[in-house]
């Protein structure tokens, strides 16, 4: 029988309730007891090859995977979530260094304090394609020529006998595990998603009303929507996408519960700003990959007490933190603390110091862009900027333009050139008239908005006027 939402909402005493709501944590908040279970999440760290000797590629290498892992270690933590696409070429040899690199942070499984960690993994698409996929996934047809051979190095070819033999563990389908008394369910690449609804359904009762997670590789079917609809304390952790969880929309909510984007470790390429935020695309987009922006490889702390979940999202290249921690209180809300409205209140307006200046630089006539330096917003630092609206200001014309914070991807303390960020704007857009005001508002992933800074530009001079 499966649990209903009184019987789980009755679970969650720990909050007072007024009017019938119970209500969240206020902005702020921090956790005086210890958690009761402590997570460590990465996805997509898509180690790979190279195409000439089959070694992993040093540009790929592990030495991401063990800081994670070993950050992971020090916060003594209980199980460490992987949502899947470990091996970028899907190579037997890809994914034993992944085991290579756990054995070096937990030998023979366990922490220093000497519990067991357990190993939460779902497979990817590219464990089960990656040998297959055109361009680089073609190197291993070429590495290997002899069908017999290929076979030997690719996962695929007996994924339940080499995850095994690498994992000392089962491949299955679908899985159940118990962590310190919480439930976590996972599915593998290519699996039906009514086999995950159905091991949840037949497992998950009304006995203890605590959270429960479903783990998967992408991002969850309508079909799996509905049917995890009767359980209103599901938690679900999804990868896949590689977009930065720098960006507060990348924890929401579908299908009435709530589900986390778990981002690349290895970042693919790109710093994880190239979706489509729709409050950005009102403007014209600028910086997608901000001078001098490094590539974040993120992940996740999560830690659960009695009465909620604190996930403190993390970058593992040059270190430190993305932001403030997504709470969210286990019971009735009204809202829901993930729903837009009220992660905007928590997380408020980005701001500049008290000071700062915005700067306008022509370093000549015949040049065809301004330079706009925009300080790093980081007056309130409860309040982290991710992009910056841009606005020019002329004879009854307006430019409207924005730009990524530069090293908003990065951990906090880490934004590149001391978080200054450089926008050139070309002097054919700009508007007519021979004094023009520009003026650099900071903004947060979900738009709030803090006070502009303003500089005054004169045409055919070298000289910008800048006050706050």
């Amino acid at each position: 029988m499966n649990c209903s939402r009184r019987d789980f909402f009755s679970g969650a005493s720990a909050f007072a309730l007024c009017a019938g709501r119970l209500f969240a944590v206020p902005p702020g908040w921090k956790p005086s007891k210890k958690p009761i279970l402590v997570l460590g999440v990465i996805s997509d760290t898509h180690m790979r090859t190279m195409p000439t000797s089959g070694r992993i590629d040093w540009e790929w290498s592990d030495r991401y995977l063990v800081k994670a892992l070993t950050h992971f270690r020090d916060e003594n933590v209980d199980a460490v979530i992987h949502c899947g696409d470990f091996a970028h070429l899907g190579q037997v040899e890809e994914m034993q260094a992944h085991a290579d690199a756990w054995n070096k942070a937990f030998p023979n499984n366990r922490a220093p304090a000497g519990h067991e960690v357990v190993k939460l993994f779902v497979s990817g698409n590219h464990e089960l394609n990656g040998s297959t996929y055109g361009g680089k996934g073609m190197f291993v047809r070429r590495l290997y020529p002899d069908p017999e051979e290929r076979a030997r190095h690719v996962l695929s070819s007996d994924m339940a006998g080499n995850w095994e033999r690498i994992w000392g563990e089962k491949y299955e389908p679908v899985w159940h595990k118990v962590v310190r008394g919480f439930h976590f369910f996972g599915m593998q690449w290519g699996v039906d998603d009514a086999a995950m609804a159905d091991l949840v359904d037949g497992t998950i009762g009304c006995e203890p009303p605590r959270p429960f997670f479903v783990l998967r590789h992408a991002y969850p079917p309508s079909t799996l929507l509905a049917r995890m609809r009767r359980h209103p304390n599901a938690v679900g952790l999804f990868g896949h996408l590689h977009y930065s969880i720098a960006n507060w929309r990348k924890v929401f909510l579908a299908g009435g519960m709530p589900w986390f984007q778990v981002p690349s470790l290895h970042a693919h390429g790109y710093p994880g700003l190239r979706e489509e935020d729709p409050w950005l695309t009102k403007l014209k987009i600028e910086g997608m990959e901000t001078a001098g922006s490094v590539l974040a490889r993120q992940g996740m702390v999560v830690r659960i007490y009695d009465d909620m979940m604190v996930v403190e999202r993390r970058e593992f290249g040059e270190g430190g933190s993305l932001g403030a921690d997504w709470v969210m209180p286990f019971g009735k809300y009204d809202p829901h603390p993930f729903s837009l409205e009220e992660q905007k209140k928590k997380i408020g307006e980005p701001q500049f110091r008290a000071g700062a200046k915005l700067f306008v630089e022509d370093i000549s006539a015949a040049a065809p862009h301004l330079s706009v330096k925009i300080p790093l917003a980081d007056g309130n630092p409860d309040s982290r900027v991710y992009a910056y609206e841009v606005v020019v200001v002329g004879e009854g014309q307006k430019l409207h333009k924005v730009v990524y914070a530069a090293g908003c991807n990065m951990g906090v303390g880490h934004e590149p050139n001391g978080g200054i960020t450089d926008m050139p704007i070309p002097k054919s857009e700009l508007p007519s008239g021979d004094a023009l005001t520009i003026a650099a508002r900071p903004l947060t992933s979900l738009g709030t908005r803090g006070k502009p800074l303003v500089a005054k530009w004169h045409r055919n001079t070298l000289k910008a006027l800048n006050r706050c």
